[in-house]
């Protein structure tokens, strides 16, 4: 596994793992209407999120050898295009928050501004994640001997 594969899979699970503390967030806020009350309740997704991150810090940063390349053309050429596939993917997903709430709220609704950056927030991970998955998918098949 080189290091392109490591920060992919490590930056996925950290993605994973942000979105399912600020869904959780998200409920309690927004959907209980109410702050969770226990100390753990307050602290414990932060702790969890700082443990991760730490975690998968260390283990991206642990080199498997010294001889370890950082990168060569064939990994350039999969960061080519997993940019390119996320890219498009960006256009495609800013195009669709801009568009879904015109049609969630219809013509003469209006979206909270306090709400526009966690729109924005959501859809930057989504991007994220096509980004890093495309890298993963790229590496998996030259596992299996095809063609790049």
């Amino acid at each position: 596994m080189n290091r392109a594969q490591k920060n992919a899979i490590s930056a996925l699970m950290f993605l994973f793992v942000t979105n399912t503390i600020f869904a959780y967030m998200f409920f309690q806020l927004f959907i209980l209407k109410k702050a969770p009350e226990s100390f753990a309740g307050r602290f414990l997704p932060l702790a969890i999120l700082i443990l991760t991150a730490g975690a998968l810090l260390v283990w991206t940063l642990k080199r498997q050898s010294p001889r370890e390349v950082k990168a060569d053309e064939r990994d350039k050429l999969i960061d080519n295009r997993a940019a390119g596939a996320a890219f498009i993917s960006a256009l495609i997903v800013f195009l669709a928050v801009s568009g879904i709430p015109r049609f969630v709220l219809g013509d003469n609704g209006c979206v909270p501004a306090w709400s526009l950056p966690l729109i924005n927030l959501g859809a930057f991970t989504i991007v994220a994640m096509i980004y890093f998955a495309a890298i993963l998918i790229q590496y998996s098949g030259r596992d299996k001997g095809e063609k790049l």
